[in-house]
């Protein structure tokens, strides 16, 4: 037990060092100990390669998939055998030095490898193929999503830098579904509307963050620290009814803080160290710890019973981190990355999306923007969402065999069932056949509701998209709360 975990504990409640000191799982042959030292004897040739592969689109696509018997996907289709983690070697450099070229944005560097892969329905990225148009997207969502504990396209580094048993983890598989019961335990608990707190605290909100907050700033407004921790306080007041300190919402800020690490396949983790693993779980960790300190651990008791005898868990800690890494990484994560996109927008700042990706020219001053945002605040949150998600991309794995055709190379590539395949909801939210000037921001466009920001059309319902965001509407009264608040320093003359 942990030196700082409660003695008078809910009978079954365990240990979260147990949890997250658990036997690892998924650990690829070419992610061992041995690999890791091999990466690092050969660092130097391993950068040149790199910065071959991530600045030349020939060199990517040689890496990934073109070269003969020598690419990610033979090793992929192989089990990834330790012999050939050198493809990884030289592949994961020259993944980073492509995200570094496009200054950090995910979005641009999903389209540089499409563009590089063929400019067709898919592009390699990781461990598999990723689907970038609206209708496929949209087919993926509508589906019984088969699902394994796989992240950004790779085996997710678990029981460490993910908690075994995550709901993004686990299939559909329909109304018996483990996954079908954690997620309406989780709805009838902390989510549904109707619960009679739900309303109390949404009411009670604007003046909780008035009397935090008081007298926001421009600079607030580009400070990041600043909005997450409100994100925070907001969030974990909605879901538990207490509004929390500076220095837990501080603490919380990590599940946005740490986004980086969550991308990185085990191999890189070690070859780092193991450090992104050591901050995530110091989190998880300190996270589980705020709810013991506010003695909520019998809401976690209640819904474990709630759920079918054979997916109840025998520690209800395991059940603990679970949701709240659910709500950390979903809820205080997503919803921080739409409140500084929403203020950075209001201020014709694009943030980590390219500037050429978006155009302003329907409102090119701060004076517009405030118009605009007032005139229908979801609307503009969601426009916003759409040209920047919150998340850019959801892994799934294929029902049955595929073969993916690589646009203009020519490749078609043999995809077992089983295989991983991304949807890049990112770039199917600016899909031309669908959304017409798919970079001119607009709230006003007709088309806006069929943006696939929340795994799903917002307003599209579960019945049609089975893993719609269950948290959205929650996550939109958050963030419109702080908007409202924070756009008050604009509308006084302080924004540009």
């Amino acid at each position: 037990m942990s030196d700082s975990t409660p003695l008078n504990q809910p009978q079954g409640w365990g240990d979260i060092d147990e949890v997250l000191n658990a036997p690892l799982k998924n650990v690829s042959p070419d992610a061992s100990w041995i690999s890791v030292i091999g990466m690092w004897l050969t660092l130097p040739l391993n950068i040149i390669q790199g910065l071959f592969g991530g600045l030349c689109a020939f060199y990517y696509r040689a890496y990934a998939f073109m070269d003969c018997c020598c690419t990610i996907y033979d090793s992929v289709m192989k089990g990834r055998p330790c012999y050939m983690a050198w493809t990884w070697w030289r592949y994961m450099p020259a993944t980073l030095v492509a995200l570094i070229r496009h200054k950090k944005s995910r979005f641009a560097l999903f389209r540089w490898e499409w563009e590089a892969c063929g400019r067709g329905e898919y592009f390699w990225q990781g461990e598999g193929i990723w689907a970038t148009s609206h209708a496929k997207n949209s087919e993926i969502m509508r589906s019984q999503q088969e699902r394994s504990e796989s992240f950004a396209c790779l085996r997710a580094c678990v029981p460490d830098l993910f908690a075994e048993g995550l709901l993004i983890f686990l299939p559909t598989g329909g109304s018996g579904s483990e996954w079908a019961a954690v997620r309406a335990a989780l709805h009838s608990m902390f989510l549904d509307q109707r619960l009679p707190n739900y309303g109390d605290r949404l009411r009670d909100l604007p003046k909780k963050i008035e009397e935090a907050w008081q007298s926001p700033t421009a600079a607030d407004l580009a400070d990041k620290a600043v909005l997450q921790r409100m994100v925070c306080r907001c969030v974990f007041f909605m879901m538990f009814g207490v509004w929390i300190s500076e220095e837990d919402a501080q603490t919380l800020t990590g599940w946005r803080t740490a986004a980086s690490f969550f991308v990185l396949p085990r191999l890189v983790q070690r070859f780092l160290f193991n450090i992104g693993i050591g901050k995530v779980k110091t989190l998880r960790r300190k996270t589980v710890q705020i709810i013991e300190k506010h003695k909520l651990q019998q809401l976690f008791v209640d819904m474990n019973e709630k759920l079918p005898a054979a997916y109840r868990r025998e520690q209800v800690v395991k059940l603990c981190d679970q949701i709240m890494y659910v709500i950390g990484f979903a809820g205080i994560g997503g919803t921080s990355a739409a409140v500084e996109s929403t203020c950075g927008f209001l201020q014709l700042k694009t943030g980590e999306v390219p500037e050429d990706a978006v155009d302003f020219s329907k409102y090119p001053s701060t004076p517009d923007m405030l118009a605009a945002y007032k005139r229908n605040p979801e609307k503009f949150i969601k426009e916003v969402c759409r040209l920047d998600p919150p998340v850019t991309s959801a892994t799934s794995v294929l029902s049955q065999d595929l073969e993916a055709e690589m646009g203009e190379t020519g490749k078609v590539l043999s995809m077992p069932k089983g295989s991983l395949r991304q949807y890049a909801l990112s770039l199917a939210n600016r899909d031309p056949k669908v959304f017409d000037q798919p970079s001119l921001f607009d709230p006003t466009r007709g088309d806006l509701s069929k943006s696939l920001t929340w795994n799903g059309e917002f307003d599209g319902g579960e019945d049609n998209f089975p893993r719609l965001c269950p948290g959205r509407y929650l996550s939109m009264q958050v963030a419109r709360a702080i908007v409202d608040h924070a756009s008050k320093a604009l509308q006084a003359g302080a924004g540009p």
